[in-house]
């Protein structure tokens, strides 16, 4: 007769102890370090560990004492506790015995124990593979990105001690590597079992008669609870696997069932057809994302968290390869699905690591949109001969006639579900929820949190990709949500109340949580205005009209006074300027506000502010001329009086010297953009400005350290200056004494400060310079 588990005393005794153990790690290994030392405590445990676990592993040993003990390696290794390789390969063995007693299988005529707890046993196992796989790939990964930012020469004493390097995740990584060959078609074999015992009862009758590969028909039963412990990690563990090997399989793998199972998840690549290994992927893809969609969708995964993540995870994984990406690409009734799965999820669970999952699964499923239409595209160009011809097959969602069906689209989905985590964040976007708080009565948009602003800019880059996938008219229906949504949120996040507890009192963002989203929303703004789409022969008309309607919106933000992040708003206004096409932003009333704004940054309280202004101008008049001329024209001559300020009202901060050192870049970049004919007038205007940032000897030793900055600063420009504008330079000497005798004595001052540094640095060194300074640039 057999036994469903162990009933003797000390195998009961051991049970429990591998439980308390499992318990303890479990604890410990979850406190984080600085509030209390939970691994040292764990470490004390290695030798009770070791002596608890062999026995479990013994060839007599019950099924459930090895699979909790399995329980205890997976949760051991996990810890990160195991720092040398030596006790690391010590629990590695004794895994790798309980595979190849997986592997063998049990004699049935000596078998003491039924086929359930058999399958408890082998399922044990492979889940505990499973979770030493996901961990060693989790550390591998860290360790690879740990390593490109450390120093060659900390990273050399690391190789030296070997000990060290190969106790991290690629040590691990490598032992479980020898097994893995093994380890995925057991893996896979699982997955199926699962997948058919969680198949609704009207299909009952597909279960294989003879049961499945670790389960037999008669306890089947039995069997579903089992699986339903142990199909999370596995799948996970298969997908990195798919993804380490690119979805292919070895050829030298033995055949190792003792139950024959499908041959398109399990077989072999040899002698096999290039058809055959395409439906074996194709399987494979397909058991993964059946098995993650079933359980998405279940509502019985309410408490299942850990399951959740795996499931994610494991899809993340397969979209991170090129070949199920384009499979998903290729389905777009497939995407369309697992867009809608992923929006129940937004807002079903408020875990914001799922959250952020399901967003990183939504840029991934439009990168694989966008990848197949710019495939089809670029067949499209090669086939008709030539990639300028505006007659090529229309390609991406809307087609000829722009339309986006919503439950077809693809394109309205990842819009419903972008829309779905801004609008939880930013409420004002939405006008039926205009007056409401992200965070509360009371709260604003600085209450927002860090994991609140990763989803916000999360979205923003999702939302700028959508035009990519859709034909020119398909972009044009898109265009104003995009364009709204992105404007909204900019609107919401320039907004400055000096009422608001945290809030800064004026310039921008900084270098806040919210400066990044509204970094991303910039990035955003400027990834749609730069879309090809935009200068498509069908689009271009609407795509202009959009534009400079989303341009005119945004020169309105600035109607809030100094409220309003004014760096942010030139920034984006700048986005426009120099990626837009010209006949966006040279309409005769929107250049005119343009201007305006750049002319009232130029004159602004706030240093930071000015500076950034003239950085940005400094790019405007490096643009084409059509854009840049008219700024050049309206801005240049008030940039001319606002150095001409600096020699009466010297700079007294950091923030004040960088906003007039920029103001030189942008007279630089005046010059440089100005015909060869007028340079020469505009150089005669910056050297004086410059000579009159100079100090003289007694007021350089009083000057506080911006005010000396700019003299040092002004002196480099004019030695820079100087020769490559020799002539323009000799007549401004000759024709002004005053400026000549400020030059020179700047010049000696600087020099006699050289001599004392070198004096003081070498007491022997002679008294007169090696290189002297001069003043006539010839």
């Amino acid at each position: 007769m057999a036994f469903m588990a162990a009933t003797d005393h000390s195998d009961q005794l051991r049970l429990a102890g591998l439980q308390t153990l499992l318990v303890i790690i479990r604890r410990f290994s979850a406190i984080p370090e600085p509030e209390f030392p939970g691994h040292v405590i764990l470490e004390q445990y290695q030798a009770n560990v070791g002596a608890a676990l062999r026995p479990a592993f013994s060839a007599d040993a019950p099924p459930d004492v090895t699979a909790k003990a399995c329980q205890v390696c997976s949760a051991w290794i996990a810890s990160g506790v195991v720092s040398d390789l030596r006790d690391l390969r010590r629990v590695h063995q004794l895994l790798a015995s309980s595979l190849a007693k997986v592997q063998a299988g049990r004699d049935p005529s000596s078998q003491l124990y039924n086929e359930a707890t058999v399958t408890m046993e082998t399922l044990a196992v492979l889940k505990a593979w499973a979770e030493v796989y996901i961990v060693a790939v989790q550390r591998s990964r860290q360790e690879e990105s740990s390593d490109r930012t450390t120093d060659l020469s900390v990273s050399s004493s690391l190789a030296n001690d070997s000990s060290g390097s190969e106790s991290g995740g690629a040590g691990l990584l490598k032992l479980v590597q020898s097994d893995l060959c093994t380890l995925s078609r057991l893996w896979l074999s699982a997955l199926q079992d699962y997948a058919l015992l969680t198949l609704p009862q009207e299909y009952a009758a597909q279960l294989p008669d003879t049961g499945g590969s670790f389960y037999t028909a008669e306890t089947v039963n039995q069997a579903r609870a089992h699986y339903t412990s142990s199909w999370a990690p596995v799948l996970h563990a298969t997908s990195l696997w798919l993804h380490s090997t690119g979805f292919l399989m070895p050829d030298d793998a033995p055949p190792y069932l003792s139950r024959p199972a499908t041959p398109h998840l399990h077989g072999t690549n040899r002698g096999q057809s290039q058809e055959s290994r395409g439906h074996q992927h194709t399987d494979r893809l397909h058991l993964i994302l059946g098995i993650s969609v079933e359980f998405l969708c279940s509502p019985h995964s309410a408490d299942q968290m850990e399951n959740i993540t795996s499931c994610l995870r494991a899809l993340q994984a397969l979209l991170d390869v090129s070949w199920p990406r384009a499979k998903i690409g290729n389905d777009q009734a497939l995407s369309v699905e697992l867009l809608s799965v992923l929006h129940r999820l937004m807002v079903t669970r408020e875990s914001v690591s799922v959250q952020l999952a399901v967003l990183d699964l939504l840029r991934q499923i439009v990168t694989a949109a966008h990848e197949h239409v710019k495939e089809k595209r670029h067949s499209a160009e090669v086939d008709d001969g030539a990639s300028e011809k505006e007659t090529l097959p229309e390609f991406g969602e809307g087609r000829d006639t722009g339309g986006l069906i919503p439950g077809r689209s693809l394109v309205f989905g990842a819009l419903e579900l972008c829309l779905c985590v801004l609008v939880r964040k930013l409420p004002q976007l939405s006008p039926k929820l205009a007056g409401t708080s992200p965070t509360g009565p009371g709260g604003s948009v600085w209450s927002l949190t860090d994991t609140d602003c990763q989803l916000v800019a999360s979205a923003l880059c999702v939302l700028s990709d959508l035009p990519s996938i859709c034909s020119p008219e398909g972009s044009v229906s898109i265009l104003p949500s995009v364009l709204y949504l992105l404007l909204g949120v900019l609107r919401e996040l320039v907004h400055l109340p000096s009422s608001q507890p945290g809030a800064p009192a004026a310039g921008s963002v900084g270098g806040s949580a919210l400066g990044s989203v509204v970094q991303a929303a910039l990035q955003a703004l400027k990834a749609v205005v730069t879309s090809p789409m935009s200068r498509q022969e069908k689009s271009r008309g609407a795509w202009s009209l959009l534009l400079r309607s989303a341009l005119n919106t945004l020169l309105g933000l600035w109607d809030a006074g100094d409220s309003v992040d004014q760096v942010s708003l030139l920034t984006a206004l700048t986005v426009f300027l120099l990626s837009a096409a010209p006949d966006v932003c040279t309409a005769e009333t929107l250049q005119r506000l343009c201007v305006q704004r750049f002319s009232s940054s130029m004159e602004a309280k706030d240093p930071q502010v000015v500076s950034r202004c003239y950085q940005l101008l400094t790019s405007v008049f490096q643009a084409q001329p059509a854009v840049a001329v008219p700024y050049i024209q309206a801005l240049g001559p008030q940039l001319v009086r606002f150095l001409q300020k600096v020699e009466r009202s010297r700079p007294q901060s950091q923030e004040e010297l960088q906003g007039v050192l920029e103001g030189v870049r942008a007279m630089e970049a005046l010059i440089q953009t100005a015909e060869e004919t007028q340079r020469p007038q505009l150089v005669a205007v910056l050297l004086p400005l410059l000579i009159s940032f100079l100090l003289d000897e007694n007021a350089l030793a009083s000057a506080p350290p911006a005010s000396r900055s700019l003299h040092e600063a002004a002196l480099k420009d004019l030695m820079r200056l100087g020769p490559l504008h020799s002539a323009v330079f000799r007549s401004l000497i000759a024709s002004s004494p005053h400026l000549k005798s400020r030059l020179e004595a700047a010049v000696k001052g600087n020099q006699e400060s050289l001599n004392a540094k070198a004096s003081s640095a070498n007491p022997a060194a002679k008294s007169s310079p090696s290189i002297t300074l001069k003043t006539n640039f010839l």
